[in-house]
């Protein structure tokens, strides 16, 4: 099939792959993997990896000895390389902390994968499937296993399969597990390479070698030497060399705060400022956090809206009380930047989330405040409500600290509620939890849950449609569409309008707009009644000639590449044959495709070659002949087209109508000759 490409972007190069896939190449940092149409879907999305990533699993790994003897990942690349008894494809299983992700871009290095061609498969299901697996000739993939989604029998068990075919195309796939989660049994026979959690202090010497090399004694003395404690991840040595890396020079100080999170310094301060007057001072501060490199005429009526919450009256005279900006912003050690935007970040990098992080942990009391104020102050013609995406951000990393859910709690009842002031951003919060890898799996399931229960308010199933619209519909399509699928088949129809809102929207980007089609069809032409209904009206939806989002229409029938491979005209044919074939869209459905012969929105080369392909082989069906013959209402373009589609089928129906006979050719056919 042929790559879908967007003209505002940068070139794109196609190569062939394996198994009828093709690579498309996009601006240099984007690859898709395509598969035949058996349901219109691709291959699991694949990204780069991040240069300064790859250089560190190059240059600066760690690989710890093995119950064997041999260091680990030396033993998974010789799994992948070894002339007998070679794998294609192996598991790393490791308990959070072993460095699961650098030791497999270490391993496909090791392997001779080139540094463009490994790619961090997204998971774009609801369940594990081996066919949905890409397998490129001459890529590296990783397959990320750790987010605590079950594994079933048919995942394992499809890998025999999977292994032939990246086997047949020299590529490698590297699974990441968690330590108990990988349980085949006897039905796989994948290599399993068993990761320990390698010395922390080992990690950061290797990371500063390769970052800042004259700073390798910074993690030696004092006081950095204590930070890195014998149980200490991976990913807490690789983030104290990059602070050290990124260290003033002599901030040795400022890199144990951070790396501690700020505890010292806010307790402190805390402690300072604890007296019934110091109560506008802390709230400035926490303001100022939650609204980081923010106008400060903003922060500071953010930060009055949240003492008045809290019980403070604030005293006559507005905003000449008080005292001036530059002592009360002495007082919480922030910094105005870019003329006049206050940061607590500038001066002491990270603050700011540590703050928030500090009050919600001492003070659980304030949580409920806290999202209340946030929601006010975000709400429209509210004070923050031009960084709804700060605030959002903050509030999803609140929801990973304890007591979190308190969140997740708080954005649900706010959709529930109807108000506008809350609504937008909880679907903003709910939208990044579930793109969060530490919350998503657990958020996309709830999403599912509210699509399908019988209770739900439509306030909830709109929200639920808005959010599959957004990016999770853009980074995750095929689970996007399943929940629209479930909103789309619900009895009571009352998420119908958003679901077409939702899909108009992700058709709307050219990169997945055969694909979204296509599932929509597959809906359409389902066996299941329900399904089908909901397919035929989405599609419908989608093909509205008054939408402002109707889909481009290709210039006649493209070929396909591949005989199972359906191309855009073929979806369009196929959708508009199985809406007229569904009763209670069929009459929608007539009068739908007369207004695309009456529109001079869609040129003759896209709309004829189309309808007569619906049309052909169903002139007897209930409305063919009025779609055929018009109405007063028809377009002059409209009644042009019907003859001239009206000719171009009688024709055909005429021709093959006529009995060949036989001619008897003298000396050849003469016994066919007449007596």
């Amino acid at each position: 099939m042929s790559a879908a490409e967007d003209p505002g972007t940068a070139p794109v190069q196609t190569a062939e792959a394996s198994e009828h896939a093709h690579v498309t190449q996009v601006g240099g940092d984007y690859t898709e993997h395509h598969h035949r149409y058996v349901r219109g879907w691709q291959y699991l999305r694949g990204t780069r990896v991040d240069a300064a990533e790859l250089d560190l699993a190059e240059h600066a790994f760690v690989d710890p000895v093995g119950p064997g003897g041999g260091g680990q990942t030396a033993q998974a690349i010789s799994t992948l390389t070894r002339s007998f008894t070679r794998s294609h494809v192996v598991v790393l299983c490791g308990e959070e902390g072993t460095g699961r992700r650098t030791a497999a871009l270490h391993v496909l290095r090791g392997a001779g994968v080139p540094r463009e061609r490994i790619l961090w498969l997204s998971l774009d299901w609801d369940r594990p499937n081996t066919e949905q697996i890409p397998s490129t000739k001459g890529h590296g993939f990783i397959l990320d296993l750790t987010s605590g989604q079950e594994l079933k029998e048919d995942f394992y068990t499809g890998l025999a399969d999977y292994q032939n075919e990246v086997e047949a195309a020299e590529a490698f796939l590297i699974i990441l597990a968690g330590t108990g989660s990988w349980n085949p049994g006897a039905v796989a026979t994948v290599p399993v390479v068993q990761l320990v959690r390698p010395p922390a202090t080992k990690i950061a010497e290797a990371h500063l070698r390769r970052r800042a090399d004259g700073r390798g004694d910074w993690l030696t003395n004092p006081p950095l030497n204590t930070l890195l404690t014998k149980g200490a991840s991976a990913a807490d040595a690789a983030r104290l060399a990059r602070l050290i890396a990124d260290a003033d020079e002599g901030g040795q100080d400022a890199v144990k705060e951070e790396f501690t999170g700020w505890r010292d310094h806010l307790a402190g301060w805390f402690e300072r400022h604890g007296e019934p007057q110091d109560v506008p001072e802390r709230a400035l501060l926490v303001a100022a956090a939650l609204l980081e490199d923010v106008p400060v005429g903003v922060v500071l009526e953010a930060a009055d809206q949240l003492f008045t919450e809290v019980g403070g009256v604030l005293p006559p005279g507005g905003p000449l009380a008080g005292s001036d900006l530059k002592q009360r912003l002495r007082s919480i050690e922030a910094s105005i930047v870019d003329g006049e935007h206050i940061s607590l970040d500038t001066d002491r990098h990270g603050l700011s989330e540590a703050v928030l992080t500090h009050v919600w942990q001492q003070r659980p009391q304030l949580r409920g405040v806290l999202l209340k104020w946030a929601s006010q102050i975000s709400a429209p013609n509210g004070t923050a409500v031009r960084h709804l995406q700060r605030i959002a951000d903050c509030l999803v990393r609140l929801s990973l600290l304890p007591g979190g859910s308190t969140v997740r709690t708080v954005a649900t009842t706010w959709i529930d509620t109807g108000r506008s002031a809350h609504r937008q951003l909880a679907i903003d919060v709910l939208e990044k939890m579930a793109l969060h890898p530490d919350t998503g799996a657990g958020v996309r399931k709830l999403l599912y849950s509210w699509a399908q229960q019988k209770t739900a308010s439509e306030e909830v199933l709109t929200a639920v449609a808005e959010i599959c619209a957004g990016r999770l519909g853009r980074e995750y399509p095929r689970v996007a569409l399943i929940r629209l699928r479930v909103l789309a088949s619900r009895a009571d129809g009352l998420a119908r309008e958003a679901v077409a809102d939702a899909v108009r929207s992700l058709a709307g980007a050219p990169q997945q707009r055969v694909l979204v089609l296509s599932e929509i069809v597959q809906w359409a032409e389902s066996g299941d009644s329900t399904t089908a209904r909901a397919g035929a009206e989405t599609f419908l939806a989608l093909t509205d000639i008054t939408s402002d989002t109707l889909l481009p229409l290709p210039a006649g029938q493209e070929p396909a590449d591949d005989a199972a491979d359906s191309p855009p005209g073929d979806l369009f044919v196929r959708g508009w044959r199985a809406t007229l074939r569904e009763p209670s869209t069929s009459e929608a459905a007539h009068a739908q495709l007369a207004a695309w012969l009456d529109t001079p929105k869609l040129s003759d080369e896209q709309v004829l070659p189309l309808v007569a392909a619906v049309l052909r082989g169903n002139l007897g069906q209930a409305g063919a002949a009025e779609l055929l013959v018009g109405s007063p209402n028809s377009s002059p373009l409209g009644r042009t087209r019907r003859k001239r589609l009206l000719d171009q089928l009688i024709g055909e129906q005429m021709t093959s109508l006529v009995v060949p006979v036989a001619v008897p050719v003298p000396g050849i056919d003469s016994d066919l000759a007449p007596a």
